[in-house]
């Protein structure tokens, strides 16, 4: 069981952050800041550095803290007679059981395969820092991310001021101009006059910056908008692949009827329909680009606004039933108060018809609405039938 990310085996990625942050340093240290001019060239420095030391402090927290899930912490603890330590009481929340670690964990606790253990509130295991990111150093993973992105922003904008200066200052020098100070300094980089070696080396790690820049914003802002909908990466991966499995159903039903709609046109010699069907169901072009006048989509339009139609109007039958009776209530009531028992009760008949009426035709909404529900029902068994045989 890994406890942390700095107990060995090391992973590849893992080492390869270990050398490339300080080279990335140390690079702009020889060849950004000896060319930048000194009242820039301290500044930078120091921004640039603070950046690498933060995000080295977080990784570093990110790597020694053990996401463990606190009951199997606590299970451990218990089986090497260590002491119990821990928040909370083994019975505070919900919980489930991990066949892996034979124990209830925490129900957000994932069991992480690469770490072999269940890790709480488990969002991913990270290869570059060799960990599981869960509750417990989530936050200094998330700082972690930020900080690294600082530095190849701030490293990159350098590195591309200055290679951006120096082509230009050369190809001013060499159309017969004086060239620049970045030029100049270039030129007497160390005493060496290699200001050409020194801009292709900043070439070099400016494209690495982009890479990294690249990466990291898509990362940066995948975890943000995380927090913002307040799920870890595993359960976004988790509904992603739910949302694709319902999309898939959903395209295989759209086939199923599209092939019954196109068999129907071609016996109803229903030329037009049956081209529309076809150009919309072209893959990726007609999906897109004929999905307006898609005769299945217009049809499931027209359903739902048949149903929607259908529904206010049951309400306001279910309403004027009520109006009725509470007419007849009243009408009853002033025919005993003012004229007598024979006018009540001729009040009292037309009453009843009107309900009477309002019921027929509330009963006949719900007869033909529950004629359209047959026909869907006996649809859907006709897509799960063709879809078994294709099983």
């Amino acid at each position: 069981m890994r406890t942390n990310g700095f107990q060995k085996p090391y992973n590849p990625m893992q080492i390869g952050t270990w050398l490339l942050l300080p080279t990335l340093l140390i690079q702009f240290l020889f060849f950004a800041t000896s060319i930048l001019p000194l009242a820039a060239s301290i500044p930078c420095t120091i921004c640039v550095f603070i950046c690498g030391g933060f995000s080295t402090y977080f990784s570093y927290l990110c790597c020694k803290i053990d996401p463990i899930d606190d009951k199997l912490r606590r299970h451990l603890a218990r089986q090497n007679g260590g002491e119990d330590v821990g928040d909370g009481e083994e019975g505070d929340d919900n919980t489930k059981y991990c066949w892996v670690c034979s124990i209830d964990v925490h129900e957000s606790s994932m069991h992480c395969k690469f770490c072999n253990k269940c890790v709480s509130n488990f969002d991913h295991h990270c290869h570059w820092l060799n960990t599981c990111v869960g509750k417990a150093n989530y936050n200094y993973f998330f700082c972690a991310v930020g900080s690294t992105l600082s530095l190849v922003l701030v490293r990159g904008g350098i590195l591309a001021f200055l290679v951006i200066s120096f082509f230009i200052q050369y190809v001013q020098e060499m159309d017969g101009g004086s060239g620049g100070s970045v030029l100049l300094r270039s030129n007497s980089w160390f005493g060496l006059n290699a200001g050409l070696a020194v801009a292709i080396v900043n070439c070099v790690f400016l494209a690495a910056d982009v890479v990294c820049i690249a990466l990291l914003v898509q990362l940066f802002f995948f975890h943000i908008r995380l927090r913002h909908e307040s799920i870890t990466t595993y359960e976004y991966i988790v509904r992603d692949g739910e949302r694709k499995r319902a999309l898939e159903r959903e395209k295989m039903s759209l086939d199923y009827r599209r092939l019954s709609a196109l068999q129907q046109a071609e016996r109803e010699g229903r030329v037009v329909r049956k081209w529309l069907l076809r150009a919309a169901g072209c893959p990726y072009v007609g999906e897109v680009v004929c999905r307006p006048c898609d005769p299945l989509r217009q049809d499931e339009k027209d359903k739902v606004h048949q149903r929607e139609m259908l529904g206010v109007e049951v309400m306001e039958n279910e309403e004027n039933v009520a109006n009725g009776n509470d007419c007849l209530d009243s009408v009853g009531g002033h025919g005993h108060d003012e004229v007598g028992s024979e006018t009540n009760g001729n009040h009292s008949s037309n009453g009843d018809k009107n309900v009477l009426e309002l019921s027929t035709s509330t009963l006949q909404s719900a007869m033909e609405k529950r004629k359209i529900q047959q026909g869907e029902n006996a649809e859907a068994e006709k897509e799960v039938e063709f879809i078994s045989s294709l099983g």
